[in-house]
């Protein structure tokens, strides 16, 4: 049983992405940390903890509130065209009575290292700022959790805000360039695996259609929130007809199968200046390359067992008969 904590600024991609931590029977999902980038901080975690109510898990599942805004600057607003105006394609979750901790994202992320200790894997589906934050709190954070896995990033697959630049990392790279220098076991799921396994029109049907007890709901949902907006805007940004790429998903599936990915290892840092280069994973294979700590970029991925396994989680029979 792997625990880990999500930290997610939850639009479509991380809902599902949550969903499908939350209904995986060898993942135990200690809590969840929401920030600003699909949508603001508040928004993400009322999503969240909507879902945790659909998702109907057996155990609490705290949530808190980070920050609203990256290290450096101000935060540039949501992207409703993307992901609706609550930042779930403006479908409407199932309300709870559940409410988010009083406690900062930051500062529940240092209890649940203290408490979990290096059996916490920390996954970061949106910006890094709470990751930050709590390294500022505590340098020793990575010598406390197990590893950190995060979504975002590019090496060799163009950028999706610059040529070179990834949304999360460009959203605040200060902040990315402070964990990458931490020293963490760190690993990069980034545009060169999540551009590559797609989920179709087809595979959506699939889901809704075998869905099991328990994860009906859950997969109406996701058909609604991607057909209804993340599929029209991948069509004009990607070309994408019936699919579009698995983003934040793809860092769970990391986590549960590694096996699914192929990786490599540099020395790397993120840029944060520059006209065209802000954000930008820099990564260092010279023969002796700058003094940074390494970093595990995922660089291939087998599309189509990543894709089946997401989709299994909701439609896999325990007991077949």
């Amino acid at each position: 049983m792997q625990k880990i904590l999500i930290d997610a600024d939850t639009g479509i991609d991380d809902s599902i992405a949550i969903l499908y931590a939350l209904r995986c029977p060898d993942i135990r999902v200690v809590g969840i940390t929401t920030g600003c980038g699909n949508t603001d901080a508040a928004q993400a975690a009322e999503n969240t903890l909507r879902l945790v109510k659909m998702a109907g898990v057996s155990y609490p599942v705290p949530v808190a509130i980070g920050e609203n805004k990256p290290l450096g600057g101000e935060w540039e607003g949501p992207v409703p065209h993307i992901h609706g105006k609550n930042g779930v394609g403006d479908v409407e979750l199932p309300p709870t009575e559940q409410k988010p901790l009083a406690e900062h994202a930051s500062d529940f992320i240092l209890r649940q290292a203290r408490e979990q200790g290096r059996d916490l894997t920390i996954v970061t589906l949106g910006r890094m700022t709470n990751l930050a934050l709590a390294l500022e709190k505590e340098p020793n954070l990575p010598s406390m959790v197990k590893n950190v896995v995060f979504m975002g990033g590019t090496f060799r697959h163009p950028g999706n805000v610059t040529p070179v630049s990834e949304a999360n990392l460009f959203g605040d790279p200060e902040a990315a360039d402070r964990v990458f220098q931490a020293g963490f076991d760190l690993t990069m799921v980034g545009l060169d695996v999540t551009m590559k396994s797609r989920l179709t029109s087809q595979h959506l049907d699939l889901l809704v259609k075998y869905a099991t007890p328990g994860n009906e709901e859950i997969a109406a949902y996701i058909r609604k929130a991607m057909t209804g907006r993340y599929y029209p805007f991948n069509r004009w940004q990607n070309n994408c007809l019936d699919h579009c790429p698995v983003h934040d998903p793809s860092a769970l599936l990391y986590v549960t199968d590694p096996s699914l990915f192929t990786t490599r290892k540099a020395r790397a840092r993120v840029e944060c200046s520059g006209q065209f280069t802000r954000g930008m994973v820099v990564a260092d294979f010279r023969e002796y390359p700058f003094d940074a700590p390494y970093l595990t970029i995922c660089v291939d991925v087998d599309e189509r067992r990543a894709v089946e396994k997401l989709i299994a989680a909701f439609t896999h029979q325990e007991t077949l008969l």
